[in-house]
């Protein structure tokens, strides 16, 4: 099973024919189309990776100060040999959505022999302009709909667009049908919601570095529909919490650069994730070779 919320054609973006045959193999149907290849049971259990915010930074300061060149590279080639059915990159793939950026993300993906069907979720730098309620139609037109749903073995995976810093009362609507499933749900974005004030308050401003529009009606929601867990990057960090029921982890550590913020936990990385019967398991994969498996309740798949 597939769903999209928004899957208009004519709100793309008319591309120059070199990025259209860049991106047309990388585009989200196409990558659902190979993963549904394979099937997987109920009682089976499969693995999936999460990569966090890989744009280097926009400016030459930040990428000198707060970053290093190949991260990103590095956890994608990495990724590819982990087993894994899918991989979920979390949004912020480019410094600004522009066809430029875009050309050189898919000439990238390309030269780096990605083989694992690679899915995204669009975040606040893949847009037109990092910053403000700005146009997403390339980003639309080089993957398509920006909040779809799949369903793989005893669990249904949902990509929610934040990218704008808000939920819409469309994008709730959508959002509670999909999660009113008997299968266990898993939901991606890109932004936490400012409640999160672990990760979202800095230096005294609460919730800063996260969107407020919809963010309660969101957290309600989760927290009803009972989901298992959100995965979500923005914050170039890592860390776990509990709210309203739900577990939420952040994972940012995908190559962007790592400033200073409220959140202490700051190292590249991406997840490793199992899911079956038992529920979920993640393991975190350090730049510096390092695992650690995110400790956590045995969670069991009945809703009842």
């Amino acid at each position: 099973t597939v769903e999209f919320l928004d899957a208009s054609p004519a709100e793309a973006e008319v591309q120059p024919a070199v990025l259209s045959d860049l991106a047309a193999p990388w585009r989200t149907r196409r990558q659902l189309a190979r993963l549904s290849a394979s099937r997987r049971s109920s009682s089976e259990t499969f693995r999936f990776a999460v990569l966090g915010d890989a744009e280097p930074g926009r400016f030459w300061i930040w990428r000198r100060l707060f970053n290093r060149a190949g991260v990103f590279e590095g956890q994608v080639r990495r990724a590819q040999e982990e087993a894994c059915d899918f991989s979920m990159q979390l949004g912020d793939m480019v410094s600004r959505g522009t066809q430029a950026n875009y050309q050189a993300f898919f000439e990238d993906l390309a030269a780096w022999d990605v083989t694992t069907p690679y899915l995204t979720t669009i975040g606040n730098h893949d847009r037109r302009s990092p910053h403000g309620v700005t146009d997403s139609r390339l980003y639309r037109s080089c993957f398509g709909p920006v909040n779809y749903a799949f369903d793989r073995g005893a669990w249904r995976f949902v990509s929610l667009d934040t990218s704008a810093h808000r939920v819409t009362a469309g994008q709730l609507r959508w959002l509670d049908g999909v999660l009113d499933t008997p299968l266990s749900t898993v939901v991606f974005t890109h932004i936490p919601p400012a409640a999160l004030r672990q990760w979202t308050d800095y230096r005294g401003a609460r919730g800063v570095g996260g969107f407020r529009e919809g963010a309660e009606q969101l957290t309600d929601l989760l927290s009803r529909r009972r989901v298992r867990r959100v995965y979500m990057g923005h914050i170039h960090a890592f860390g776990v919490q509990d709210f309203k029921g739900v577990r939420y982890v952040l994972t940012g550590g995908g190559g962007s650069p790592l400033f200073p913020c409220g959140v202490t936990d700051k190292f590249h990385h991406y997840l490793v994730v199992s899911a079956g019967p038992d529920g979920l398991s993640e393991t975190v994969r350090g730049d510096d070779g390092r695992s650690m498996t995110i400790p956590q309740a045995r969670v069991v798949l009945s809703k009842a």
